[in-house]
């Protein structure tokens, strides 16, 4: 839903839709991020999508990467308390620069983004392999989650406290990792 600035934008659209049908609200005004917790809390929203390029120019923002920093953690932060899928990150205009796309999409995720928009379609390929975990998160992942079976409650592992919350993002890992997989 590209404009999204409202809850009852959302409304206004999803009472055309067949129930079955989820919407991607596109935040990309001042308005829509002033709204973003009541629009990601909106009846079938599944996800929200930032929408960088329009947002800066509103904005007078220049630069995507520091001067959005505020603003996507915004974006996840609804995502969260709204319990809906992480959000899509904007676009990365430079079509040819795997580099600034490779960035980007660890920026993303690190900001908890769980994906990215795609300009050109020969950034497909780097999208879907930046937002897969690493090699060696997955490791970690598989002997967290195998040390908590004989572990009850908190544990160290290679220095480090294990508790529930690691736990659980260990398995998420795993998770992400089969989905893609498959």
């Amino acid at each position: 839903m590209p404009k999204t600035g409202d809850a009852d934008d959302v409304a206004r659209i999803v009472k055309h839709l067949p129930d079955n049908v989820k919407v991607l609200p596109l935040i990309e005004t001042a308005l829509g991020m002033k709204n973003v917790g009541e629009i990601a809390g909106a009846a079938r929203v599944e996800r929200l999508v930032f929408g960088t390029v329009d947002f800066r120019t509103e904005m007078g923002i220049e630069g995507d990467d520091q001067e959005l920093l505020f603003f996507r953690s915004m974006l996840a932060l609804a995502s969260r308390v709204a319990g809906i899928a992480a959000p899509v990150d904007g676009v990365t205009v430079a079509i040819n620069d795997v580099a600034e796309l490779r960035e980007a999409c660890l920026r993303g995720r690190r900001l908890g983004f769980g994906a990215k928009l795609c300009i050109h379609p020969s950034q497909v390929a780097e999208v879907n392999r930046a937002h897969l975990p690493s090699e060696d998160q997955l490791t970690w992942a598989a002997r967290v989650v195998e040390a908590a079976k004989s572990a009850p409650g908190a544990f160290k592992l290679d220095g480090e406290m294990i508790d529930a919350p690691v736990i659980a993002r260990a398995s998420e890992l795993l998770l992400r990792a089969s989905r893609f997989a498959a």
